[in-house]
């Protein structure tokens, strides 16, 4: 009898339980039935598709032609890094260090290498990612999963919530910014040029080949990696490394991410010091390429750090 009485007291604590969570996660953004972003996804699956094809196309030339094809790659791989960490991330979504015009065209021009959104609507987002990160109001939270965060988030819609904090983000700087305002509404023509059209002439000349393994190496397969490299910071950094900041947030310290990524792997100090231009610890053995942009443009004249360093 007494078995049987407890089994019934567990059975309803079970069912009430269950009918709390649905009434705590009744108007949760993520229990909204996501739509699936059709032009993003399918641009995205050719995009990679043609990548795989330019990676085969590439080992059916000679060895030659493989490094000069690798070196120019790399350097725009670099380049468009320069142009994500240095510029959108932690010059204009976090406004950390100070810059003149002929510095910010660079870096817009850079980013707009990248062809990751333009900066007005990538800063918005990353302010929105710190505002609520990891959270169901994180646009990549990783309490959504690896492969979510990663890029699944770029496939499906936004919530109708997550669209409403969006709109409360200020981004008041960036609408006053002439370069911002410029990019953002010449958005798809310039990052088509410069991402796709500038790469595939280079390699024509500099590596060989045809404009058509121009295209789909130095052009195609360099964007979609670059993609995953920063994709790489949402995810792998939100789940893989050391936490010696803040054990109590999910971003890392990633040496593998910051090492293709110029420096955007040292996560955990970044979640922790959000404004800090460097994005990591002060010390020589952290690689960070974008912070010593940085600090060759200040010593040029055309950046300013001195206000935004982390104490």
């Amino acid at each position: 009898m007494q078995v049987s009485v407890k089994k019934h007291q567990n059975s309803t604590e079970g069912k009430i339980k269950e009918f709390a969570h649905k009434e705590n996660t009744k108007n949760d953004p993520i229990q909204e039935k996501e739509e699936i972003r059709v032009p993003e996804s399918i641009f995205l699956g050719i995009m990679h598709v043609l990548a795989f094809a330019g990676l085969i196309l590439l080992f059916t030339y000679d060895k030659q032609t493989i490094i000069r094809s690798l070196c120019l790659m790399g350097f725009l791989h670099y380049l468009s890094c320069l142009g994500i960490g240095s510029g959108v991330h932690r010059l204009w979504a976090h406004r950390s260090y100070k810059a003149s015009t002929p510095y910010r065209v660079l870096l817009m021009i850079l980013q707009s290498l990248a062809f990751q959104g333009s900066i007005f609507h990538w800063s918005r987002d990353h302010r929105l990612h710190h505002k609520f990160s990891d959270t169901d109001l994180d646009p990549h939270s990783m309490n959504r999963g690896f492969f979510f965060a990663h890029m699944g988030w770029l496939l499906v819609k936004k919530s109708k919530a997550l669209v409403d904090e969006g709109y409360k983000i200020d981004v008041q700087d960036l609408l006053n910014d002439p370069v911002v305002k410029f990019q953002k509404k010449n958005y798809y023509k310039l990052s088509t040029l410069i991402c796709f059209i500038i790469p595939t002439i280079l390699s024509y000349f500099i590596v060989g080949g045809s404009l058509i393994f121009g295209f789909l190496t130095a052009g195609v397969f360099r964007y979609i990696f670059m993609l995953h490299v920063t994709w790489c910071v949402n995810s792998v950094c939100h789940m893989f490394g050391t936490r010696p900041y803040n054990p109590d947030i999910l971003p890392t310290e990633n040496l593998f991410v910051s090492i293709f990524a110029c420096g955007e792997g040292w996560h955990n100090w970044h979640h922790e010091y959000p404004r800090d231009w460097r994005a990591c610890e002060n010390k020589w053995y952290k690689w960070n390429p974008n912070g010593w942009f940085i600090q060759i443009a200040e010593l040029l004249g055309f950046a300013n750090t001195h206000l935004e360093k982390a104490q």
